[in-house]
């Protein structure tokens, strides 16, 4: 138990440090730089860069961890590219989706109703949530071309998204946005659906230009 917890402890710690800049992307990160750094053996440092590599923040370079390289140029033409996708979307699932589709997305944008009203949000699961939303809507487009192309900007963009999660504002918006999109999916309302997604991830863009990219990079 004791050693979980240390563990744990290493990776939230290392995660932070990802999360907040100070490791930035494209930096080596060495077991025994990094168990030095923190005050840690190396035996957790291990299992906390190995779990962070599992989580797509951090990629395996020979006997050291990168933290996942990535650019604000990058991330500004994953987003354009991801844009008019997820519209799509959005709009091809609400004349797709079947009831049990519809029911987990309703599901998940309960289950982020609840985080987002906790004492302390956890970023990382509305994160995570954020993006089991984003797939299924994208699995219930019935294309499975847009569903594999968006889960893979999704991974390259874990660490922009996470950081989205961290602001009170924007947890509101996102989830009144999640909400509308939600709605015109269920109404069936093809037209809708498309204007709400793509209002949302332009509004996403704009937040990260000029709240996150200025911020980590």
């Amino acid at each position: 138990m004791e050693t979980r917890l240390l563990v744990d402890k290493v990776y939230e710690e290392l995660l932070n440090a990802i999360i907040q800049g100070k490791f930035k992307p494209g930096q080596v990160l060495r077991e025994d730089k990094v168990a030095s750094m923190i005050g840690a053996s190396r035996t957790p440092v291990r299992e906390a860069l190995a779990r962070l590599e599992r989580e797509g923040f951090v990629i395996k370079d020979r006997r050291s961890y990168v933290v996942t390289p990535i650019t604000k140029e990058d991330v500004i033409q994953l987003y354009e590219a991801r844009i008019p996708l997820e519209a799509m979307a959005a709009r091809l699932a609400a004349q797709r989706a079947t009831d049990e589709q519809l029911a987990r997305m309703n599901s998940i944008i309960e289950a982020i109703k609840v985080e987002v009203m906790q004492p302390n949000p956890n970023p990382i699961k509305l994160a995570d949530l954020n993006g089991e939303f984003h797939e299924l809507v994208a699995e219930a487009s019935g294309n499975k071309v847009i569903s594999s192309v968006l889960k893979q900007i999704r991974l390259k963009l874990k660490i922009v998204r996470v950081n989205i999660f961290t602001s009170y504002s924007r947890r509101l918006e996102e989830t009144k946005e999640h909400g509308e999109v939600y709605e015109t999916i269920a109404a069936r309302n093809a037209d809708a659906a498309f204007i709400k997604m793509l209002t949302h991830e332009q509004n996403v863009l704009e937040y990260v230009k000029n709240n996150v990219l200025p911020y980590y990079f």
